[in-house]
């Protein structure tokens, strides 16, 4: 009887740790055919296109672009998988996307369009790498929040011109970045303060 309850609830446990990787897979390609339609442009936002602020993460430059951040995506469920719920990660994935298009919209008005997945995939490694501290995983936690933190150093150290740039077709826009890793910590810090206030 235990052997058949484990067999019937480790598939849902499964999809729902995978939820976003598997999401991000089926989604995001289908996605490019509308590239032209959703990227974050600026003087298209002005001209009252608002949602791009939100799509231009979910667009990317070309598919060597798409498959890394598919990769990162993927590599995030296996090393710190989310036990979230799914309507929770997807509403963490929209504020995500806020932050990284309000962002740029206000701190950044110097970046005319951006493309990519990546803004929001450093939020939900740092978002990641929060809990793991709070769950004593201190090796895990700190390759994460250093190894993402450390690359975004040296993509600004760079000037935004790197290996993965010329791969991409594009500059790494840091700042990006920097506003997805901002709204992931934000995430942390609140998943925090509900732990502490729950009885």
């Amino acid at each position: 009887m235990l052997h058949t309850r484990e067999s019937t609830t480790l598939p849902g446990k499964y999809l729902n740790t995978c939820f976003i990787a598997i999401m991000g897979t089926a989604l995001l390609p289908l996605l490019q055919f509308f590239h032209d339609q959703l990227y974050y442009q600026r003087h298209l936002i002005e001209a009252s296109e608002i949602w791009r602020l939100w799509t231009g993460s979910l667009v990317h430059t070309n598919h060597w672009h798409l498959a890394l951040n598919l990769a990162g995506t993927w590599l995030l469920v296996f090393i710190a998988p989310s036990t979230d719920s799914k309507p929770m990660q997807l509403l963490q994935i929209v504020w995500l996307a806020t932050c990284v298009g309000l962002g740029l919209w206000l701190l950044s008005p110097g970046v005319i369009w951006y493309v990519g997945f990546s803004s929001i995939l450093y939020g939900l490694f740092m978002l990641a790498g929060i809990r793991l501290l709070f769950q004593k995983d201190w090796l895990m936690a700190a390759l994460i929040l250093l190894g993402i933190g450390g690359k975004t150093l040296w993509d600004w150290q760079q000037g935004g011109i790197s290996p993965s740039a010329e791969l991409i077709d594009a500059p790494v826009i840091y700042a990006a970045h920097l506003y997805g890793m901002s709204g992931g910590i934000l995430l942390g810090i609140a998943s925090l303060f509900q732990k502490q206030l729950k009885p």
